[in-house]
């Protein structure tokens, strides 16, 4: 016998105020600028390109706006001088 599955909570847009936050945590240049394009670009419906309905607005976000933001290069990762340079 299986459990029966426990149903979905209803989707709650995020406010420009959450988005920015958000945002800020990963490092965004201007993360308010970030949640204003994010909000507009979903609102009111909140359906992705595909037209399915976004159930998880933080994961959409890392998904594809945090790849639209270069990370800086950390000075372990930028490139060191070789020899005598």
């Amino acid at each position: 016998m299986h459990t029966p599955k426990k149903p979905r909570p209803a989707f709650t847009p995020p406010t420009e105020d959450e988005v920015t936050d958000y945002a800020a945590g990963l490092n965004f240049t201007d993360p308010r600028d970030i949640a204003k394009r994010f909000i507009a670009c979903y609102a009111p419906a909140w359906r992705d390109t595909s037209n399915r309905p976004i159930q998880n607005w933080k994961l959409k976000f890392r998904q594809v706006w945090a790849k639209r933001n270069p990370q800086p290069q950390s000075r372990a990762r930028q490139q060191k001088p070789v020899g005598n340079w």
